[in-house]
């Protein structure tokens, strides 16, 4: 991406758009100093109190960090300054939202698998009761939203790895977050009706089954919510 003056609407919003785009299309690759601030005023055509507000507000969603007496240099990447800069309150941008969604419909399939392999008696009982909640709330967005992610999530840790159960909990706070409008944009009907083919396949300990009714539920809900099916590799097996 080529940086660019900026138009006097929203300054500081646009040219921390930019700095990100360049950031996260590794233009600006980990460890790489930035510009000097007198530079990018001259980039941008802003006051160098903009470009400081932009620093400033890159550093603190984890994406840069400043070296006193030295500049600023791109963060590496890491997965808990990831997870980090999207759970704080408020809603997510659409950005943030696919890409969760993405994470979502990459692990669980594979995940909804080995939990069906593995749960006990007990955690069917306890799926079994996680659906009956969402069948009775179906008229109440919010509990919904509630019972669906607590039905992921116990899932998860059906796995008996404590390393999915880890990952799958960091995105709970976002998920909960994301839910609440997936179900007030597609109602409850489609995730009833997923929810069950999932958990008549874990009764029948059918593993294959219940990934595959997770992953049509993935990418039925991907193709609705962003117009088009999210593609990716889905040859990972137990």
């Amino acid at each position: 991406m080529g940086l660019h003056p900026v138009t006097r609407n929203s300054v500081s919003d646009q040219v921390i758009a930019q700095m990100k785009e360049n950031i996260e299309q590794g233009i600006w690759k980990p460890e790489e100093r930035l510009p000097g601030e007198m530079q990018l005023c001259e980039i941008f055509g802003t006051s160098r109190v903009t470009i400081r507000n932009a620093l400033q507000k890159l550093a603190g969603e984890g994406l840069i960090e400043t070296r006193v007496g030295d500049g600023s240099y791109v963060r590496r990447y890491s997965l808990s300054d990831a997870m980090a800069r999207i759970n704080v309150p408020g809603s997510l941008t659409a950005e943030e939202s696919k890409e969760l969604l993405e994470f979502r419909c990459v692990m669980e399939g594979p995940l909804c698998e080995l939990a069906v392999l593995r749960m006990t008696e007990e955690d069917l009982t306890r799926l079994c009761q996680i659906y009956d909640a969402m069948a009775a709330a179906r008229q109440d967005e919010e509990a919904f939203a509630a019972a669906d992610v607590a039905f992921h999530a116990t899932l998860a840790s059906c796995c008996g790895n404590q390393i999915l159960a880890s990952a799958y909990q960091m995105i709970c706070a976002n998920l909960s977050r994301a839910m609440k409008d997936i179900v007030h944009r597609r109602g409850s009907a489609s995730g009833l009706k997923y929810h069950k083919a999932i958990l008549d396949a874990a009764k029948a300990h059918d593993a294959k089954g219940a990934r595959d009714a997770m992953e049509q539920h993935m990418q039925e809900m991907a193709a609705d919510l962003l117009c088009h099916p999210l593609t990716y590799d889905t040859s990972v097996t137990y």
